[in-house]
């Protein structure tokens, strides 16, 4: 069995006992993103590794189309739920999708990405670069790309089963892969990469040091 399937049951099963693994409320990082993109006049918001959708529903409140995709199935129906729950249902596309397959979408269909730690999971830098240009095919031309990763000042960098390539498996038996500036650069090809700022994401069950990255699909 791959690294991937086996975080894939591993999610699975930690949302099913969890409802609200990552806490009640949107991230700090959300909140931020949310103001960005409305100050880009985004309508249509691609999530990639939506979980339990704290941060999608921040983002349907504040008027956003959102197509939400994970590969725990588990957490796609939470969120589900909770959206057409709170009146939100016809604003909401969900989908079980694994990162490692292209994504289902015909190009130039959104005008932004977002995702919060999605790309930290077990993918190799390669997969990476496959994930980013699949996101570059998909955003409409000069499309945003707002992504945050746990980078290599996290107190847990290096800590813990070191798997491959910057991925350590930590104690509670999730892969990271944590990212060096030169990284954020190398997988930025193809795009203007707007900023690149360190912060502290205070989530359960620890702090966590992240990169906050913004990328625009760069002019052909």
């Amino acid at each position: 069995m791959s690294a991937g399937s086996d975080q894939q049951q591993h999610w699975e099963a930690t949302y099913g006992t969890h409802e609200e693994f990552f806490g009640v409320g949107p991230s700090d990082f959300g909140v931020r993103a949310a103001t960005a993109l409305a100050e880009a006049k985004v309508e249509t918001l691609l999530e990639l590794g939506c979980g339990q959708g704290r941060d999608t529903l921040l983002f349907l409140q504040r008027g956003f189309h959102v197509t939400a995709l994970d590969y725990a199935e588990t957490a796609i129906r939470q969120l589900q739920t909770r959206a057409d729950g709170a009146g939100y249902g016809s604003q909401l596309t969900t989908y079980t999708h694994d990162a490692r397959e292209p994504l289902p979408f015909p190009k130039e269909k959104f005008d932004a990405c977002f995702s919060h730690m999605f790309f930290t999971m077990a993918l190799t830098e390669r997969e990476l670069e496959r994930a980013f240009a699949e996101v570059w095919r998909v955003l409409e031309p000069g499309g945003l790309n707002l992504y945050s990763v746990r980078n290599d000042h996290d107190p847990h960098f290096g800590k813990g089963v070191h798997v491959a390539e910057d991925m350590w498996q930590n104690p509670m038996g999730f892969v990271v892969h944590f990212f060096s500036a030169d990284k954020v650069r190398r997988l930025a090809s193809g795009y203007d990469l707007l900023w690149m700022r360190e912060f502290e994401d205070p989530s359960p069950p620890f702090t966590k040091k992240l990169y906050d990255v913004a990328l625009r699909k760069a002019s052909t």
